[in-house]
């Protein structure tokens, strides 16, 4: 007679042929490594490709560089430039005709609100431009730069500020 016992973690019954086929402990940890292996590769053939870094600390080097926005005052002209690095298209701040002791600030909007949500500002005696930041198709992304006498302040208190592009 052929006598069952209950495997008291799945509440399944163990017989002598499962026992010789393997123990149902064994069983249960290949398909649970077999089922981890599936997972994991299905999760890597579904992982989006990497994504740029939203921030490139010198766009000096983008190529097919243009102007987005401009605004002119005070003999200053402030620029919302953008153009290309590594296959990412950036934008950034940059002043021409800039008092060195000047600061160019740059505003990024990633919300749509067209309020700063981060920014970047340089002394424009070091470097007259911004750090880039990647653009964004849609309505959301948006930029803005100006000239500031004080690096705590931001586009608000500026005079010569570009629109938002």
């Amino acid at each position: 007679m052929l006598t069952l016992k209950r495997d008291a973690r799945l509440g399944e019954p163990a017989t002598r042929s499962a026992r010789r086929r393997g123990s149902g402990a064994g069983r249960r940890i290949g398909a649970l490594l077999g089922t981890l292996a599936m997972t994991a590769a299905m999760s890597i053939a579904a992982t989006p490709p990497a994504q740029a870094a939203p921030w490139l600390s010198d766009p000096g080097s983008c190529t097919n560089v243009q102007t987005g926005r401009q605004a002119d005052g005070n003999g200053y002209t402030v620029q919302i430039r953008y153009g290309t690095c590594g296959g990412v298209q950036y934008g950034w701040g940059r002043v021409l005709n800039g008092r060195a002791d000047m600061y160019v600030f740059f505003e990024v909007d990633i919300t749509g609100d067209r309020r700063s949500d981060g920014n970047d500002s340089r002394l424009i005696g070091t470097r007259n431009y911004t750090s880039g930041y990647a653009t964004a198709s849609g309505s959301t992304r948006a930029f803005r730069a100006c000239v500031i006498k004080d690096p705590t302040w931001d586009c608000n208190a500026a005079s010569v500020v570009t629109a938002w592009w």
